[in-house]
């Protein structure tokens, strides 16, 4: 699967919040189905998202590309540090969580 292209979807189609805060705000609240971290994600927050996402069972996926990378996948003109997927829309983006 191509990772950029399913985030992407998701973005289109389904429903995705951007940011570190917001993303950490719908873990705690149980919303988010999937999250997506770049890969120069501070250390501090991966740790943070990894501890709320286990405590409510939801997948983290570190994408390979750093921030601006998932800027791009995601069609934005700004860095991204962290995503959550609220909802896939006709991606097959959740297959990532499935693999971790």
């Amino acid at each position: 699967m191509d990772v950029s292209k399913a985030i992407r979807q998701a973005v289109d189609t389904g429903k995705v919040i951007l940011g570190t805060d917001k993303s950490r705000k719908a873990l705690k609240l149980g919303q988010a189905k999937l999250v997506i971290t770049a890969s120069n994600c501070q250390s501090e927050v991966l740790e943070d998202i990894k501890h709320y996402a286990g405590l409510a069972n939801i997948p983290v996926h570190i994408f390979a590309g750093d921030s601006a990378e998932l800027g791009l996948a995601c069609g934005k003109p700004f860095l991204v540090s962290v995503l959550a997927l609220l909802e896939p829309g006709s991606s097959n983006i959740l297959s990532l969580g499935e693999t971790k």
